[in-house]
């Protein structure tokens, strides 16, 4: 078996491979980090500037109401 050390290394550069593979800069993951658990789905159709499906699949997660997924929502584009 792998020291842990190691094996942590390994799994820190896989999840970098993935966050540059996706797109997704860790910055933006740092920033809603605490939030709700949300789907790849989500964050692709940010990127895309989709805000209306975004939106609606962040009701859909969270339950929230329009206005305050569209908040929400908006304020995780602006920092992206």
């Amino acid at each position: 078996m792998e020291p842990l050390e190691e094996r942590i290394a390994r799994l820190e550069r896989q999840v970098a491979y993935l966050q540059r593979h996706l797109g997704i800069d860790p910055a933006f993951i740092d920033s809603v980090s605490g939030g709700p658990e949300l789907p790849p789905q989500f964050y692709q159709e940010l990127r895309n500037g989709k805000m209306i499906k975004a939106i609606k699949i962040y009701r859909e997660v969270t339950g929230a109401s329009l206005l305050n997924a569209k908040n929400a929502v908006e304020a995780m584009a602006r920092q992206l």
